[in-house]
């Protein structure tokens, strides 16, 4: 079993995790123990599934204005004219999950809190642009966390996780063993013996209709589409495969994700959908995924 490095899978996770929660909302699936899921009013979807600015048409996504949690930490910075959002729900005591839209620049928010940090006795630990955004691993003597700036025409969302120091092996939300893998092996398909599979997938013999559409392998995934998704990014990402532009199909649970192997050249794609019974399986509840070599 593959055991990546865990601060890479943390800023992984940060990233997809961000853009799950937003194609949850827009699909209109729940997300176990993410409870009222807001997100501010600057970043929705296009119907190809990329990240665009503007005011978000789908139901749940919309900025609603709330309190910082009980207890947050005082030392963390919130300037005066920021909006709250609605807080997301963690388990345990003394974690936070709080989504914020600044009205500055990406440029000034992160000027800003790279003085207003260490101001207040903390410490930046680092710091990575995205094509999600900007990320910032931080901690002080309490708490540590991770802040995911966003940038929109209307200003910044800045999605703030923060959680007792020591306690961050795990995202509430998200599935246990998030990002643990193995290798595919030998099999009859074209993929390479060394294709990373996710420990949470479990291996399904094709039918007559997969084939036809030109699919060699087939596995179910236990939960969402949307982590599901995650959990195959998470797989590839650290194993130095290349992810393509994802595409959402009608806004309905149903993901086509492309990628390939830089070393190799080998390309393929991943079909990811909650309903499998268009493909005449019964999968007793079950996400499918789909992979056929090549481009979709």
């Amino acid at each position: 079993m593959i055991a990546p490095n865990q601060t890479r899978i943390r800023r992984i996770q940060r990233s997809l995790l961000f853009l799950s929660l937003l194609l949850a909302a827009c699909s209109g699936d729940a997300v176990g123990a993410i409870e009222d899921i807001a997100l501010p009013s600057i970043d929705t979807l296009d119907q190809t599934g990329n990240i665009e600015a503007g005011e978000p048409e789908v139901e749940g996504t919309t900025f609603e204005e709330a309190e910082l949690p009980e207890d947050f930490p005082p030392s963390f910075p919130i300037p005066d004219d920021a909006r709250i959002g609605s807080n997301v729900g963690m388990d345990g005591e003394d974690e936070f999950r709080v989504f914020v839209s600044l009205t500055t620049t990406l440029d000034d928010a992160l000027t800003n809190y790279r003085s207003e940090l260490p101001a207040r006795g903390w410490t930046i630990v680092s710091e990575e642009a995205t094509n999600r955004g900007t990320e910032m691993a931080i901690r002080n003597d309490d708490y540590e966390g991770e802040l995911l700036f966003v940038e929109a025409e209307t200003g910044v969302a800045l999605d703030i996780h923060l959680y007792p120091k020591g306690t961050g092996e795990e995202i509430p939300g998200m599935p246990a063993g998030l990002g643990e893998s193995t290798t595919l092996g030998e099999s009859a398909s074209s993929f390479p013996a060394d294709f990373p599979i996710p420990s949470s997938y479990t291996p399904i013999e094709l039918n007559d209709t997969l084939r036809a559409e030109g699919y060699e392998l087939a596995f179910t995934f236990v939960g969402i589409a949307e982590m599901g998704m995650v959990d195959f990014n998470i797989a590839l990402m650290t194993a130095g495969w290349e992810i393509g532009d994802m595409t959402l199909e009608g806004m309905s649970g149903v993901y086509v994700l492309p990628f390939s192997n830089p070393g190799t050249d080998f390309e393929g794609y991943a079909y990811i959908t909650g309903n499998p019974g268009q493909f005449d399986l019964d999968t007793d509840g079950a996400v499918l995924i789909a992979l056929a070599p090549g481009s979709p």
